[in-house]
């Protein structure tokens, strides 16, 4: 038994205790305290297995051990594209629009895709035809944050996309209707960009799919319309921006003079329908309203630790569909992890958390790695559930472990406290000698 585990068992005999140290935060991100928290669990004084379904395994050792994470495809560019902090970083048009929370009774309300806060509105632009009520052109929602078009100090505050890069837009709405009528909502998209001191400002026109400099910015010039396809059910409206940089829309503005990202204006009109038909609307709703990059990545990053002993291994370990990576910290994947870090046995060399996970992965499973599964009953006197940041020691008269196990999969009843788990005993010796790569596929 190696040096780690001789002192690990010595301090489970002499302790019955094994402890996580946990740094707290508030809101805002500051830190508070620092807490130290028993998380041990001995077997069978804490936790008894019942049912006699108790099994343990030997799995066998592996070469190599790969991290696999699914890279997000697009970038949310937009601080409140789901609407949770209402009317933050949102323009919305005064009558009969408002933020709400999902419904929670019978009401004729639909349930929100996102399952949280969506945007209603209850009144419409009507007129005699659908050309005068195209005219109208009352705000519903919009990325400027005021009403009318953003002044030149508030433009740094719109969503901001890089040159170069192709944008999605998209959102889901539900139109409650009586009846099939015709519904259509006004959209407008624009980009600003501020170079010296000069506002320059580009509309995009879906009919042309091109981009054009609106040499006079007091006129919201390219408008386009959505209409409404099917009533009563949620729909999703999605629009691909082609990439632009500002040099190549606006003659003078060289390259080098503007090598800033765009500033995202987007706005949709209230539904617009003839007043025939507006007796028939009764709400229009709005969720999941995106401004995304689309990511020039490949889709799945692997990170692969693979053991350079000299043994007749070929087994993997294979850890899929994650979602956290360091190693993409510098890429615009959501689940980027920033900063460096180093492991307890190497505190000299710097390390990405990928590396030391897969390196702790090829660690356990150096020999043959030892696994439970079954049923167990919770005497701990603290009143509360066990949870995966628990470790489990089994010591029985007869078969003592050198360590506590690491719980793997998990299935609880709170009614019968009894836990279906899954664990295995970790091998934190030394590290095995090994190399890590990174690929893509």
């Amino acid at each position: 038994m190696g040096d780690f585990r001789n002192a690990q068992l010595d301090l489970l005999t002499n302790t019955g205790q094994e402890f996580i140290e946990f740094k707290t935060y508030d809101k805002d991100g500051n830190f508070k305290e620092t807490l130290q928290e028993d998380v041990l669990l001995v077997a069978p004084d804490q936790i008894i297995p019942i049912n006699n379904d108790l099994i343990v395994e030997y799995l066998k050792p592996v070469k190599k051990a790969q991290y696999e994470v699914e890279i997000d495809e697009y970038e949310d560019k937009h601080p409140n594209s789901h609407f949770l902090y209402k009317a933050y970083n949102w323009a919305y048009g005064i009558s009969g629009v408002e933020f709400i929370s999902p419904p929670v009774n019978n009401t004729a309300n639909p349930f929100p895709v996102s399952k949280n806060t969506y945007l209603v509105c209850s009144n419409s632009n009507n007129a005699s035809t659908m050309a005068a009520a195209k005219a109208l052109n009352e705000l519903m929602v919009g990325t400027a944050g005021t009403v009318g078009a953003p002044d030149q100090a508030d433009i740094p505050n719109l969503p901001e996309v890089s040159q170069k890069i192709p944008v999605r837009i998209e959102f889901d709405y539900f139109a409650d209707t009586d009846s099939d009528i015709d519904i259509e909502i006004a959209m407008e998209i624009k980009y600003y960009f501020i170079s010296s001191s000069t506002t320059y400002d580009i509309d995009f026109d879906q009919d042309e799919q091109k981009w054009k400099y609106n040499f006079n910015p007091s006129i919201r010039r390219e408008r386009d319309f959505v209409k409404v396809q099917n009533q009563n059910q949620w729909q999703k409206f999605s629009l691909d921006l082609p990439p632009i940089s500002a040099h190549e829309l606006i003659s003078g503005v060289n390259a080098g003079d503007y090598t800033g990202g765009f500033f995202v204006d987007i706005r949709l009109g209230k539904p617009m329908m003839t007043t025939a038909h507006s007796s028939d609307f009764n709400q229009l709703f709005i969720d999941n309203f995106k401004i995304s990059e689309i990511n020039q990545t490949r889709q799945t990053a692997i990170m692969s630790q693979e053991s350079l002993e000299s043994k007749t291994y070929s087994g993997v370990y294979k850890s899929g569909k994650n979602i956290l990576s360091n190693e993409l910290k510098n890429t615009k994947h959501d689940g980027r992890i920033a900063g460096s870090f180093i492991s307890f046995r190497d505190d000299s060399t710097v390390r990405s958390i990928d590396d030391i996970i897969t390196q702790e992965m090829i660690n356990d499973h150096r020999t043959f790695l030892k696994r439970y599964e079954g049923t167990f009953y919770s005497t701990n006197p603290e009143p509360i559930p066990i949870s995966f940041h628990n470790k489990i020691w089994m010591n029985f008269i007869t078969e003592q472990d050198p360590v506590s196990c690491f719980i793997d999969n998990m299935e609880y009843s709170v009614k019968n406290n009894e836990y279906k788990i899954i664990m295995h005993q970790p091998n934190q010796d030394d590290d095995v000698s090994s190399v890590f790569k990174i690929l893509y596929k």
